[in-house]
């Protein structure tokens, strides 16, 4: 078959399984609970399938939508991508999604999950992430891509933090690529990180601080609240980078170097003393590097 016949097949092949999956994602719990609720005769198991209901109801839910979404697992995977169903990445990066956010935006079935340490064990392993578990993040924290995730050991994403694997572009395409969160390594509130993005052990983001794609903060640093760091960005370790500063594309900032509070470093500057507001030019032929 020719690629255009085989795209076409992929985008009819997404419109019988969403409904199929949501069917089964959804349905099975409530088939198994209500089973278990049928089978229970007398009064006293009547009354303990009542209380375990809940738990037995979002067990079920994440093994579902785990065991649906492992045949895409191998659509999530970096690079650069038409959002198209009929392509054969997207097609799978669409599918795995589906059973993702079925379990995302439920929230009271996804605040168990993160909950009770077994089953978020198995979801997250289900749907493909490969970290360290002894990690917290909340409901209301914005991760998907968990092949593509790397949460270090103690590692802290708080309430409505976003951790973005992958950027829609203009042209119709989708920039996917990895983040990864250092040991002991902190996300403030409201932060939102870019695709292809580093944060090194003990160094944290305060809050409502935006990092673009490409970036890399080392270890022991501190970018403090409400800062920007543009894309292509090397901040070093045990630097802090001062409450509203605003780091232009393709910077660098040396080990140790403090930035004042307010600051606006513009693209491709070098700053290689603190503290500093303004820093020296790179020379033109540094570039930032193409995602893919």
């Amino acid at each position: 078959m020719s690629s255009v016949t085989i795209a076409s097949w992929r985008r009819k092949l997404t419109k019988v399984l969403v409904p199929l999956y949501l069917t089964l994602i959804f349905g099975v719990p409530a088939a198994v609970v209500s089973s278990l609720w049928m089978l229970s005769g007398a009064p006293v198991w009547k009354a303990t399938t009542a209380v375990f209901a809940p738990l037995a109801y979002a067990f079920v839910f994440c093994l579902v939508a785990g065991l649906l979404c492992i045949p895409h697992r191998k659509g999530i995977i970096p690079g650069k991508f038409p959002r198209d169903v009929g392509h054969p990445v997207y097609f799978d990066r669409r599918m795995y999604g589906l059973c993702w956010t079925s379990l995302f935006y439920f929230k009271p079935v996804y605040y168990l999950a993160l909950t009770i340490p077994t089953l978020k064990t198995m979801t997250f392993r289900l749907f493909g992430y490969r970290g360290s578990m002894d990690f917290t993040t909340y409901p209301d924290t914005w991760i998907r891509d968990l092949p593509l995730l790397d949460l270090g050991e103690g590692a802290y994403i708080a309430n409505r933090a976003t951790l973005g694997t992958n950027l829609a572009l203009p042209t119709g395409e989708i920039m996917v690529a990895p983040i990864s969160i250092g040991k002991n390594g902190l996300v403030g509130h409201l932060v939102a990180i870019a695709c292809g993005t580093s944060l090194g052990e003990g160094s944290e983001i305060g809050a409502c601080a935006a990092v673009g794609y490409r970036t890399t903060i080392g270890s022991n640093t501190q970018v403090s609240a409400k800062c920007a760091v543009e894309h292509g960005v090397v901040i070093g370790d045990d630097c802090t980078i001062g409450t509203s500063s605003y780091i232009g594309s393709a910077s660098r900032v040396a080990k140790g170097v403090n930035v004042l509070p307010g600051s606006t470093i513009p693209p491709r500057s070098k700053i290689t003393k603190s503290p500093s507001s303004i820093g020296m030019r790179l020379p033109d032929l540094e570039r930032i590097p193409d995602l893919v």
